[in-house]
């Protein structure tokens, strides 16, 4: 499958907070090129579940100015996926 077919580009905003480690965030694409799955979809499948996780996964046209730099990471708003029992 090309990326002609996957559909449009959009970025996405991950946060993350993980026991003993100041919340980070990232930015990403909202598919993987090569597969064309969803993030949110990846996300979900690969993020780890244990006490004291939490990933939020947002649009990053939803939360404008966000700096995915700062330590600790501000919270998302419009939050599409949220894993984890700490979310």
């Amino acid at each position: 499958m090309s990326t002609k077919d996957c559909p449009p580009t959009r970025d996405i905003i991950v946060w993350a907070k993980v026991p003993d480690v100041p919340a980070g965030a990232q930015e990403l694409g909202n598919y993987n090129a090569a597969t064309c799955e969803s993030t949110f979809k990846w996300l979900e499948q690969t993020s780890p579940k244990e006490a004291g996780d939490c990933l939020e996964a947002a649009w990053a046209s939803d939360n404008p100015g966000y700096n995915v730099d700062a330590e600790p990471a501000a919270r998302l708003k419009k939050v599409q996926v949220a894993i984890g029992p700490s979310c």
